[in-house]
């Protein structure tokens, strides 16, 4: 049995984009009429920045990419190089991601969200010192960023650092008293070192937050297993099978009696 991390509410920032609140009709209309205008006027860098905008909103992130790239061919301009980025990652290229992301350094309104977003991309290529490298520089530029905590953490619990990821989820629990994934995650470390019994208060302060999560239940299971409170473990088991974990099925029908 494996314990089930929790990862923070949002991998990667965005600028704020209004149409991204607009459905999909009209970001089909805006598609059309920055179409229309490219045809009349193709040297405008930015009817393709807008429209790249406007297909990344409706997810067509390859015309996305098209359009950004185009857009700089004309004017090279850092925002539309984060754009590109974002699209690049909402793709799965995380590589290219990062590479355009590294281009922005020198931006210092932009340093939080570049470096936080090279660590999540870093975090999912599964290059985890990288990404504590780049959530640290994160930080540095914004303290006060809970999941930045959340996600050092979750990195530092992968290549072992358990204290150094309860440090990180404490501090994301104080930024945000509300954050369950942040308690999941604790009594996970807390798990990993044999602190079972504060282990199991993280995991119930986090079902009290949100009641309806299947890993917390899992890792309440396992956790009640470890201390042999088999009753209350194979209740847990049930919950979290209850509640969407249904690969488990046959593991509760060989140890719940």
């Amino acid at each position: 049995m494996f314990l089930a991390l929790a990862s923070g509410c949002s991998y990667f920032y965005e600028f704020k984009n209004s149409s991204k609140e607009l459905n999909n009709k009209y970001n089909r209309e805006i598609i059309s009429n920055f179409s229309k205008a490219i045809s009349k006027n193709p040297e405008y860098s930015l009817f393709y920045t807008e429209r790249g905008r406007a297909k990344h909103d409706y997810e067509d992130y390859v015309g996305a990419i098209k359009d950004f790239n185009d857009s700089l061919s004309l004017n090279s301009n850092t925002d539309v190089i984060f754009y590109m980025a974002n699209s690049k990652y909402a793709y799965g290229d995380y590589k290219g991601a990062i590479k355009d992301y590294q281009k922005l350094n020198y931006k210092k309104n932009f340093l939080d969200e570049v470096f936080y977003n090279i660590a999540s991309a870093e975090f999912i290529l599964l290059n985890y010192k990288e990404a504590i490298e780049n959530y640290t520089k994160s930080i540095a530029y914004s303290p006060d960023e809970e999941n930045a905590f959340l996600n050092r953490g979750n990195a530092k619990f992968k290549v072992g650092d358990y204290l150094g990821s309860i440090k990180d989820y404490e501090r994301s629990i104080y930024l945000n008293e509300k954050s369950y994934s942040a308690y999941n995650n604790m009594g996970v470390s807390k798990f990993k070192l044999r602190k079972y019994r504060s282990a199991l208060k993280d995991f119930k302060k986090s079902l009290r937050l949100n009641s309806k999560n299947y890993n917390t239940f899992y890792n309440k299971s396992i956790t009640h297993f470890e201390l042999k409170e088999y009753k209350k473990a194979c209740i847990d088991l049930e919950k979290s099978i209850k509640l969407g974990k249904e690969v488990f099925k046959n593991e509760y029908s060989k140890i719940c009696f």
